[in-house]
């Protein structure tokens, strides 16, 4: 399949933008596509479902499962309209069931979990909110060949040699033993197909997660049922606090994917070659500050870790990047998606002081300024 990545541009979903994505921002695409109400959230709001193609292999996704994670609903619509202007003959070989958002409470209000503070994705086994259930009664009505579970991941996950992790996969465990099942290894083979696709354009980005197994996550208990799982994940690069970069990556995954087992090409890749991809590892943060100096000891200097809150701007519709100082010390492996010396800088910093982070990040702005 020729992959059209420099006709991006032209079949983005520019309804979609930034991260605050919730049910007001889909409802503006239902002119190209049929939105069907599979049912309501736990604060009675819609939970939408859109059918496509008419295909003997079905494949069900659903992504802001946690609704704070909102790259892969924007990259799911962009995957669409790809395979609608450039693919339609697809549709023919696959049944595409996509759940938008499955938790319109949390993408409204910009958090995790639903209204009741549940995570769903640990509320596969106890099934006890309404989303839950709604997911679990769609994939025993539709019984899927395949399911993807798209999510967004922190921006603290890095890939060897202090590379920042961009997309993440895995194929959850189907029990506690992590046997390489049927199913199992037929989402390994999925993934390593994709990861092959996007090592030419993104080739040291790509990380998957550790799959012990956890009997109350989705992923694990559909693999468990011998449906081939998959889980997307969107990550971070340098300045994309957006993440419409990551958003376009993760586009071509999902249509790799789709088009793998459309065409069967995954069939052809040894499984083993997932385990080639190395696993996540959490050694990067927003900002790495090298070199400071502080009152508690002139003559030795610190690093200094700061991540970003995010924070809902319910005037604006849209998230805030608060930074915080998420640790400080000596940190050898280190990196951030911005890194700062503050070798040259003569101040010295009072650890203890309320407004430590709003005069660090002063200094940063003038620095980025003057660099």
């Amino acid at each position: 399949m020729g992959l059209e990545i420099d006709k991006y541009q032209d079949y983005k979903e520019k309804l979609l933008f930034g991260r605050y994505i919730n049910n007001d921002s889909i409802v503006k695409l239902n002119m190209k596509y049929d939105f069907l109400v599979i049912g309501h959230s736990s604060n009675n709001l819609p939970i939408y479902s859109i059918k496509m193609g008419f295909g003997p292999i079905k494949i069900l996704l659903w992504s802001q499962m946690h609704g704070n994670e909102s790259t892969s609903t924007k990259a799911l619509f962009d995957c669409l309209s790809f395979l609608n202007n450039y693919q339609k003959n697809i549709f023919s070989s696959v049944t595409l069931m996509l759940i938008p958002i499955l938790n319109p409470d949390g993408a409204l209000k910009y958090t995790r979990e639903n209204i009741n503070n549940i995570d769903l994705n640990r509320d596969a086994l106890s099934l006890s909110q309404i989303e839950s259930s709604i997911l679990r009664n769609h994939y025993n009505q539709f019984k899927p060949d395949f399911c993807f579970n798209l999510h967004d991941q922190r921006s603290i996950y890095s890939v060897k040699n202090n590379k920042p992790s961009i997309l993440s996969f895995l194929s959850p465990s189907a029990n506690f033993e992590k046997s390489e099942t049927k199913s199992r290894k037929e989402s390994m083979k999925i993934i390593a197909f994709v990861k092959g696709k996007m090592s030419s354009i993104i080739p040291d980005n790509i990380s998957r997660y550790n799959d012990d197994y956890n009997q109350n996550c989705v992923g694990d208990t559909f693999q468990s049922l011998k449906t081939p799982t998959i889980l997307f994940e969107s990550g971070h690069i340098g300045q994309d606090y957006n993440r419409e970069k990551t958003r376009e990556y993760m586009c071509y995954s999902l249509i790799y994917s789709i088009n793998s087992i459309a065409f069967n090409d995954f069939v052809k890749i040894d499984y083993k070659d997932y385990y080639l991809i190395p696993e996540n590892s959490t050694f990067f943060c927003d900002i790495f500050l090298k070199n400071v100096k502080t009152f508690s000891d002139k003559n030795q200097t610190i690093d200094i870790c700061i991540m970003f809150k995010e924070v809902l701007d319910i005037n604006k519709k849209e998230i805030r990047f608060e930074p915080y100082i998420d640790k400080h010390g000596h940190f050898s492996n280190m990196s951030g998606h911005l890194n700062v010396d503050f070798n040259q800088i003569k101040d010295c910093f009072d650890m203890s002081n309320n407004f430590i982070i709003d005069n660090l990040m002063d200094i940063i702005n003038k620095l980025r300024i003057i660099q």
